[in-house]
């Protein structure tokens, strides 16, 4: 006697937008007519991964919608609009964006690293791995690889936390496609980083010239015996000739307790002489 084997029907999506992304990953997959099983080896992902993307109860990572759009034929553009209703659905509860301004705006490094972490931010934060795998692609297909830098899951870490900036303006191309921004707005971003590194540059030029002022007020027998009045009138005497800066370490003897340390002019003309007189006795 012949058994017949049932067909599993699936239960009915719920409604709202986490619903709607889960029919039109069903569809997706019954258009090519594979199975769940058959879905998960072909995006892989274990089958169980699956069946909670397709039932519709939770949002599903976006790792996975991904994989629906590479290999079972859901539309991108679908698929992002619906992954976006999905995430900001009532009663879900939504990370805040970071307060950027708009790259036309930026012109200060805090400024830009918050900007670039709201990119990542408002593509539903995908993985570091993700974000790597974009780039490989786009470096694989584009002939003209140097445009875009390798973006490895480290660096997109980096970046995406405001940990540091890009190191190019190919590294800053890479990271922007593996935000999904579209390369019609990289042109505002490179204009705000290049105002960035300029600010930068004139920045350490300034620091530049203000510590060589430093030095060279310092500098010669004035300077010396200027610094070695300031530090015997906080109690120090030097054991050393002046080093000729006033935040390089200068041995010297306190007259009061005797201690033998190194101490830094910049810290004693602020009053921090001697550590152990400076303490109060008990």
């Amino acid at each position: 006697m012949s058994t017949v084997r049932k067909v599993r029907r699936l239960k009915k999506v719920p409604d709202g937008p986490v619903g709607q992304l889960a029919s039109a990953l069903r569809r997706s997959r019954a258009a090519l007519g594979l199975t769940q099983a058959q879905a998960a080896d072909a995006i892989d992902k274990s089958t169980s991964t699956v069946q909670r993307a397709e039932a519709g109860a939770v949002v599903p990572k976006k790792c996975v919608i991904d994989g629906y759009v590479a290999k079972l034929g859901l539309d991108p553009q679908e698929a992002r609009l619906l992954y976006e209703n999905a995430t900001r659905s009532p009663g879900r509860q939504s990370r805040p964006l970071t307060p950027a301004p708009h790259p036309r705006m930026v012109s200060t490094a805090e400024e830009l690293g918050r900007a670039l972490a709201r990119a990542w931010e408002e593509d539903n934060r995908p993985s570091m791995q993700t974000m790597e795998d974009r780039v490989g692609a786009i470096r694989d297909a584009d002939e003209r690889r140097k445009r875009f830098a390798f973006l490895s899951r480290s660096a997109a870490y980096r970046i995406s936390h405001r940990q540091q900036l890009p190191s190019s303006v190919e590294q800053l191309r890479a990271y922007l496609h593996a935000c999904q921004v579209k390369e019609r707005r990289f042109p505002v971003w490179i204009r705000a980083y290049h105002r960035v590194k300029a600010k930068e540059y004139q920045d350490a030029t300034v620091k530049q010239t203000a510590e060589g002022e430093e030095r060279r007020r310092w500098r010669g027998w004035e300077g010396r015996r200027q610094a070695t009045e300031i530090m015997l009138g906080a109690g120090l005497r030097p054991t050393e000739p002046f080093p000729g800066s006033v935040t390089a370490p200068w041995a010297a003897q306190c007259v009061t307790c005797g201690l033998l340390g190194r101490f830094r002019l910049s810290a004693v003309m602020q009053g921090n002489g001697c550590r152990e007189c400076a303490v109060p006795p008990p």
